[in-house]
């Protein structure tokens, strides 16, 4: 998933129950050995668990930038999920707590977690009855709900996530516009929803809890239009939509007609927008923003933590992500292999940590520490200049070239991207560096032919390696509006993609520790870094935790403390 800021993303890991298939259960095990010691956890403050859950009051969270769009189809950082997941709701979720507990999935809006039938192909869900949409629509939500929703998103012009569900019968004929609707989408009745699957995939009810597949009422779509919905959000979830001042904040409300009971604890939520890091912070400590959206600015850690009066409102969680500089093959020379396994061996990564004051690890393979089929102590690439500029001369290249290189412009991104254009040009590689702000980064970036070499960052969305394989090296990404931004994909990985689904959960594993394997021979990405989050809530904020799969935090879930 696309972060919102430089510094950190989404997200650690999910345990998915028994009831889910077994391949799941045994990746997600894996990766809760390795999330158990990955430092400090997101609760050292008391104050902050241990009172019971208190109504009435709101709470502001700030960003340095604001959302895309709220359009659940669409919508894909981290910024709009914040606010999105308080307005719209799924069928399933990861338990609402901090810590192991809340790497389990959970039924929503379905009655219950199914699990699979038809040799793992079919999933029928039962919908929760008494869950209404929020007014002025208000009715009952149905299956047919789901199967409009979900539907929607896959012909959405900008829906860049619709792969995750090409599985699903009939999905890929429906989006070539050869039938008018997926037949493995069935509202069997008003409460029952059945999903009929060509192959197992393991990952599929994972996926059905990313914000893509929220349900939204088909007759409010049709009031605004696409367009205007994405302004004038309405889903099922704890709170309303009330305003969106661009560039300001958008504020949200409780729903009057919330189904869960006693919840939201909060009146309202507000989301500051343009307020960078250390203004941020600042607010914090005068009252007047309660929760960092961004995170703590990495040069502010050690002051904060070892701060008497702040240190325990200070919360640090290791992320399953991974921050990559990408190399486009559509261009010259980044289309020579060597080229591409010279930058591997040109960037200094302890150098990219120490510049966000620890807040990182390096990255060395492409599935990140954490991540199911990763290879623990594997190391594929180093630092070493000199190994670099071998291979730029057996390349053709022995006096370097000329590249022109892109980054975000949110703090720390620039500094590490000219630390990245040092070291280039420590190579021969002379590489004009080009700043823009977030949203004009990833449009461009996801378009072909327009950035020869720009930085990747990719935070999970499921604990299954396809979330990163299938994201960042397939070829139903390396397209216009694809995630695959070195727009490289090999037939070799695709046929390991299409037999992978079917096997047992150990050989399936296997699988994708071999398809990284091809993704690093092939060096499209210099593997850069992984990052932690380090974040604050002030003292008023209840029930605070980092969440260990939702997007960091769980807004709808806190409370203030009078």
């Amino acid at each position: 998933m696309k972060p919102h800021d430089a510094a950190g993303g989404r997200r650690f890991g999910a345990l998915a129950p028994a009831t889910i298939g077994l391949a799941v259960v045994l990746a997600a095990s894996a990766l809760l050995v390795t999330v158990a010691g990955c430092g400090s956890s997101s609760a050292p403050n008391p104050s902050a668990t241990s009172q019971a859950p208190q109504r009435g009051g709101s709470l502001t969270t700030s960003f340095q930038s604001e959302p895309q769009n709220l359009d659940p189809a669409v919508d894909w950082e981290l910024t709009g999920t914040q606010v999105m997941q308080a307005i719209y709701q799924g069928l399933l979720r990861y338990k609402p707590v901090p810590g192991q507990a809340g790497t389990q999935l959970q039924p929503l809006i379905a009655t219950t977690v199914p699990a699979p039938t038809n040799g793992g192909k079919t999933y029928i869900f039962h919908i929760r009855p008494g869950v209404d949409f929020q007014a002025p629509v208000s009715r009952p939500v149905t299956a047919a709900d789901f199967k409009y929703s979900i539907e929607r998103m896959m012909r959405m012009p900008l829906a860049p996530a619709t792969y995750f569900y090409t599985g699903i019968v009939g999905a890929t004929q429906y989006q070539a516009g050869k039938a008018a609707h997926i037949a493995g989408i069935k509202a069997v009745d008003p409460s029952t929803l059945e999903f009929d699957l060509l192959n197992p995939d393991p990952a599929f009810l994972n996926a059905l809890t990313l914000n893509f597949c929220n349900v939204v009422p088909r007759e409010w779509v049709a009031k605004w239009g696409n367009h205007g919905f994405a302004r004038h959000p309405l889903g099922t979830g704890p709170f309303t939509f009330v305003n969106w001042t661009p560039g300001q904040n958008i504020v949200l409300q409780r729903s009057a007609n919330y189904w869960e009971a006693g919840k939201p604890y909060l009146d309202g939520l507000k989301f500051a927008f343009s307020i960078n890091p250390t203004t941020a912070l600042l607010g914090l400590q005068r009252g007047q923003i309660d929760v960092l959206g961004d995170g703590l600015p990495p040069a502010e850690i050690p002051r904060m933590t070892a701060d008497p009066k702040w240190k325990q409102q200070v919360y640090s969680e290791k992320e399953i992500a991974g921050v990559y500089l990408s190399m486009n093959v559509q261009f010259t020379p980044f289309d020579n292999l060597k080229v591409r396994q010279a930058l591997s061996w040109a960037i200094d990564r302890e150098k990219l940590c120490k510049l966000q004051s620890g807040q990182a690890v390096p990255l060395w393979q492409f599935l990140p520490e954490g991540m199911p089929g990763s290879e623990p102590g594997k190391q594929y690439y180093g630092y070493d200049p000199a190994k670099a500029k071998q291979l730029l001369a057996a390349a053709g290249f022995p006096n370097g070239f000329s590249t022109t290189f892109y980054a975000n412009n949110v703090d720390p991104m620039p500094k590490l991207a000219q630390s990245i254009q040092n070291d280039l040009a420590a190579v021969g590689v002379k590489a004009s560096l080009r700043l823009l702000d977030r949203n004009s980064f990833y449009a461009v970036q996801s378009t072909p032919h327009k950035m020869p070499l720009s930085i990747t960052e990719w935070y999970m969305d499921f604990p299954d390696p396809s979330d990163f394989v299938v994201s960042l090296a397939s070829k139903s990404n390396a397209v216009n509006g694809g995630m695959d931004n070195p727009f490289w994909w090999s037939p070799q990985l695709e046929q390991l993609l299409a037999t992978s689904s079917g096997l047992p959960p150990t050989q399936r594993l296997a699988a994708y520790t071999q398809m990284q394997q091809i993704i690093m021979a092939n060096a499209p990405y210099v593997t850069l870094y992984q990052p932690l989050i380090t974040s604050m809530a002030s003292k008023s904020v209840g029930g605070f935790y980092l969440s260990a799969v939702t997007p960091w935090y769980d807004l709808p879930s806190y409370w203030r403390i009078k």
